[in-house]
């Protein structure tokens, strides 16, 4: 029997075009309701109680989309999002979602769709692996969805993100303000517009202080342990010495230090290093871990009041400016002046 998928996908639509031509509600082309027409009758297409109740009612379900190069949600999170959903008995569903690929460059609006045929009222997309415009059609075809740590300014009042430029800025600054002008750096995953503004703030604070990074002090991660480790270890082998190290999260700066330590490295007093996003266990490494603070939480509830104030016309109070903080510990020296 076929399903409201199959006639989505007969017809190069998304499923939210067809749940707008069965429901009669919304705008569609006059292009495309023929297509749709022509794909149900193609199939034989009966909407099953399934279908037509993704077009005629509620099913008190919100879910959140992400891969994973999108970071970590932790429990403390998804339990303040559950907390703001349990108050009007909405439930909370998770997909792990596909990245494009030279084999299949659709699959990650594939399973986005997949998300929306499980009954989500709204989904919040977390992170920034969809491409712009394909979220701006899903936005046209399933106006209910939120931006995570992600910004387009055509959608900006459904975006809800941190200035990474300006945070990736803060920390350089902070080493330099420290003394430090032999600087050496682990990236984020530079492919993720995040990981890149992070970056580039960092880089920027350098030039703006006359502060040079070569090349071979650049070391490209991807957010992991794994990655971080291996950074510290290739800076190392480079003929260029450094007394601090950027990380471009704390995953990364955490394996790092434990790599310098190995190699006879004392944290803080040969090489400084800082962290981002003051994960729930930066305080407890050692040497607790000088970073920046990400208010991912508050971010992750104002993004899921906003998908409840769009799916259940409800008016909950949502914020939008999230503030850069550095938080000191004990991982950077300031170094004596010469």
């Amino acid at each position: 029997m076929a399903t409201i998928r199959d006639v989505a996908k007969l017809a190069s639509v998304g499923i939210g075009t067809v749940s707008r031509v069965l429901s009669g509600k919304g705008s569609v082309s006059s292009k495309t309701l023929l297509k749709v027409n022509q794909a149900m009758e193609a199939l034989n297409f009966t909407p099953s109680s399934a279908a037509r109740s993704l077009v005629s009612k509620k099913m008190n379900t919100i879910g959140i989309w992400g891969t994973e190069t999108s970071g970590e949600i932790n429990r403390r999170t998804l339990r303040e999002m559950e907390t703001e959903l349990k108050e009007f008995e909405i439930h909370l569903i998770f997909a792990d979602g596909d990245l494009n690929s030279s084999k299949n460059p659709n699959a990650s609006r594939e399973s986005f769709d997949r998300l929306i045929s499980k009954g989500c009222d709204g989904i919040i997309i977390w992170g920034s692996d969809l491409p712009a415009l394909e979220i701006l059609q899903i936005e046209n075809e399933f106006p209910n969805i939120a931006l995570l740590n992600n910004k387009i300014e055509l959608i900006d009042d459904k975006c809800f993100y941190f200035d990474h430029y300006q945070a990736g800025y803060v920390c350089g600054q902070h080493l330099i303000d420290k003394g430090h002008s032999n600087i050496a750096c682990i990236t984020g995953w530079l492919e993720t517009d995040d990981g890149n503004q992070r970056h580039q703030g960092f880089l920027s604070a350098l030039n703006d202080n006359n502060v040079n990074i070569p090349e071979e002090l650049i070391f490209k991660g991807d957010y992991t342990y794994r990655k971080g480790y291996e950074g510290a270890l290739y800076l190392l082998k480079q003929d260029k010495p450094f007394t601090a190290l950027f990380c471009g999260n704390d995953q990364s700066a955490m394996s790092a230090i434990s790599a310098l330590s190995i190699n006879g490295f004392n944290i803080p007093n040969d090489i400084s290093v800082i962290g981002y996003d003051d994960m729930n266990i930066a305080r407890y490494t050692s040497p607790p871990l000088t970073t920046v603070c990400i208010p991912f939480n508050k971010m992750a509830v104002s993004a899921t009041r906003r998908l409840l104030n769009l799916c259940y016309n409800l008016e909950l109070n949502i914020e939008y400016d999230f503030p850069i903080e550095l938080i000191e510990r004990l991982s950077v020296k300031k170094l004596p002046v010469q």
